[in-house]
């Protein structure tokens, strides 16, 4: 827990990690390993606001003034995301001054469901191990300069 209560920014894990907002449900995709998630609970608005800059202690306090019976789960929801690699410190910078946390923590504690039943799929996406230098389809090989016709 004390490595989460500290100023440190944390964000996203890309380029192998993704996350899209569905209407306030949070989905979250793995490229690396195939696994999806899906928060629960106030994890989405968790999840938003690490990602919108602000610390987890800043985060905890916001909570811990509302709802104290949420905080010791916040943190291990925290600990989670960190175990899981979809967050990271964010390197480059200190926390900023940023806007109060608005958020009003209704809801159940945070969760996250992991899914692994399409990593196979994810895995056999030929675009999968695109490189990023040569993209999707890779262009072909410019033609030989040797005069000996057309390169199939």
């Amino acid at each position: 827990m004390a490595a989460v209560l500290s100023d440190r920014l944390y964000t996203i894990s890309a380029p192998d990690v993704v996350s899209e907002d569905f209407s306030g449900q949070i989905v979250i995709l793995n490229l690396s390993d195939g696994r999806y998630f899906s928060l629960g609970g106030i994890a989405s608005s968790v999840w938003s606001n690490l990602l919108a800059g602000h610390t987890p202690q800043a985060i905890f306090e916001s909570i811990r003034q509302q709802r104290p019976d949420l905080l010791d789960e916040a943190s291990r929801f925290v600990d989670r995301l960190l175990e899981l690699n979809l967050i990271r410190r964010h390197e480059g910078g200190e926390a900023g001054v940023l806007a109060a946390i608005g958020e009003t923590w209704v809801g159940e504690p945070p969760r996250i469901e992991v899914f692994d039943d399409l990593a196979e799929l994810i895995f056999a996406d030929p675009i999968h191990d695109v490189d990023e230098e040569a993209g999707w389809p890779a262009p072909r090989p410019e033609p030989s300069s040797r005069g000996n016709g057309p390169v199939t």
